[in-house]
């Protein structure tokens, strides 16, 4: 049984690669040459990175590991995590942490210090549905699933850098992985943030406002305010690509409501402190100025 779940794995993957699957089964995952042109840096050699290929559930039925096999075959062939291995070539870790893709039987597996950090094809698979209701314009549906992917991807990697330079977390540690997050997309590449925070957004309004729990932007709710963070820390860096998020459309609020839009800057400002005194000086500035240069995805993945 092992031998023919590989072999069916290899196959689809083949196919991908060749072009022969049908686009409607996932329209954004096909199409897309291997990688973007990323700079000529070399991947930072303390991120490993692994595709583990999908287990299949009985309980959760043929029918998702068919979807599991689709997006496996699809990270195989666009790399994604190989790009996030190279956006982060400035970053000089002490050990290695591996990010890995995997079931979990849950959108989310909790990271255990020393060990890897886990993205769910369950989260994924949730990503790429919610952005399958997006009609006539493959341009935001991919920016939707790969903005939303690197902004999971770079949460649950907060875990793991927190662990390895020993960052004391005040407070929710959830809470200082989204402003992590946020503030290393807007150091590390103003494309890479604007669509990871654009895709993250329109993800979060075609789920209609369930990704996260309620009471979405209160200070104090134990789960709405992972979104929000991650927002402000965007707005409050990043006021003149990311200000029309405190503007309330004609008739309907705003993505950020003022209450919390006032409060960014001095956010911003909090976790820029931070991030200067316990990760910037493993940072390598040279490295950095180059990744900033990059083009980090393909043309039909960049919000405009």
């Amino acid at each position: 049984m092992r031998h023919s779940v590989t072999m069916q794995q290899r196959a689809v993957v083949a196919a991908l690669a060749a072009g022969l699957l049908s686009a409607p089964q996932v329209p954004a995952f096909h199409g897309s040459p291997a990688m973007a042109q990323t700079p000529q840096l070399k991947p930072n050699p303390q991120i490993q990175v692994e595709y583990s290929p999908p287990k299949n559930n009985a309980a959760a039925g043929q029918a998702q590991y068919n979807d599991f096999m689709v997006i496996y075959a699809w990270l195989r062939v666009r790399r994604p995590l190989e790009e996030i291995q190279t956006l982060l070539a400035p970053l000089r870790l002490p050990r290695p942490i591996k990010i890995e893709v995997d079931t979990c039987g849950a959108e989310r597996r909790a990271y255990v210090p020393g060990g890897p950090v886990t993205v769910c094809y369950e989260l994924i698979d949730k990503i790429q549905k919610t952005a399958d209701v997006i009609k006539g314009n493959d341009s935001l549906k991919q920016t939707v699933i790969v903005g939303t992917f690197t902004q999971a991807v770079l949460h649950e990697l907060a875990y793991g850098i927190f662990d390895a330079l020993q960052v004391p977390v005040w407070g929710r540690i959830d809470d200082a992985a989204d402003r992590l997050a946020a503030f290393v997309l807007l150091q590390f590449s103003g494309e890479v943030a604007h669509t990871a925070m654009i895709g993250s957004a329109e993800f979060f309004l075609l789920s209609r406002k369930t990704w996260t729990g309620s009471a979405f932007a209160d200070a104090d709710s134990p789960e709405g305010q992972r979104f929000y963070n991650f927002l402000c820390i965007a707005y409050g860096g990043d006021q003149l690509d990311f200000g029309g998020w405190a503007q309330a459309p004609q008739g309907k609020d705003p993505l950020l409501p003022k209450f919390r839009a006032v409060q960014c800057p001095h956010e911003y400002q909090q976790i820029r402190a931070a991030f200067n005194l316990r990760i910037m000086p493993y940072v390598d500035p040279d490295v950095l100025l180059q990744v900033k240069a990059g083009q980090w995805f393909l043309p039909g993945e960049v919000s405009k």
